[in-house]
């Protein structure tokens, strides 16, 4: 049995007037020698960007980078000509490949909440790509919906690393498996919003749990509660 907890209050924070961000992980100005990722994971960026703020163009390489909006609306424009306006309830993608510039802003009217997450891809290089789809209509109500893989598993998003993000709303009182995962392979289990207990272990939102062994696991909602589940492999490579 290998469980590794993470309480929210522990994350990285940075706060600049039109963006307040909590880090998982080392990330800009917050460094923690011991929490440089999870495997193949690099960067969950919890953020909330103020209404007509954003990024302006500044270069990736090498990063399969994925953003899961839940408020309000996000505008994205790259070097490789992508342009389009992300909305609460989609997944936006990108490759960053060989490099590439992009710019990222909360439309007018509306502060953007988002996570934004990194996952080193399993070889550099190559042309970037981009893609973005609503999950909207797809049923996650008390089981796992495949938001990106690495096969195109569900008809989710194809990314370029043997990795998968899963979602799910799980309802209180309702308790679920956690998939397993092939051998070599880590789960990271992230509370969007509600309480959960895996193995006697109890978390609340944007706590997180971190599992290395190959045992069977259950999640029991607490509460109302909205997870998301990450298969990574345990080398960043």
């Amino acid at each position: 049995m290998s469980l590794l907890l993470h309480r929210s209050a522990q994350r990285g924070i940075a706060e600049h007037g039109w963006l307040h961000s909590r880090f998982s992980f080392s990330f800009a100005e917050y460094h923690n020698p011991s929490r440089m990722g999870f495997g193949a994971l690099r960067v969950i960026n919890d953020d909330i960007v103020e209404a007509g703020n954003g990024f302006g163009m500044h270069p990736h390489k090498n990063m399969e980078i994925v953003s899961i909006l839940t408020k309000g609306s996000l505008e994205h424009r790259d070097s490789e000509g992508n342009h389009g306006i992300i909305h609460a309830g989609e997944i936006q993608y990108m490759s960053a490949g060989s490099g590439v510039f992009h710019s990222e802003h909360a439309t007018a009217g509306s502060d953007a909440a988002l996570f934004q997450i990194w996952i080193h891809p399993y070889e550099n290089g190559g042309a970037p790509r981009y893609e973005q789809r609503s999950f909207i209509q797809h049923d996650q109500q008390n089981q796992w919906l495949t938001l990106i893989s690495g096969d195109g598993a569900d008809d989710s998003i194809v990314i370029k690393q043997d990795a998968a993000i899963h979602s799910a709303e799980v309802s209180e009182g309702t308790a679920i498996a956690i998939p397993n995962v092939k051998s070599g392979h880590g789960r990271l289990i992230f509370v969007i919003d509600g309480k959960i207990e895996i193995n006697s272990h109890i978390l609340e939102a944007r706590d997180e749990i971190q599992i290395t062994d190959q045992e069977e696991y259950t999640l029991l909602a607490l509460g109302e509660s909205k997870v998301l589940l990450f298969d990574v492999p345990m080398t960043s490579s």
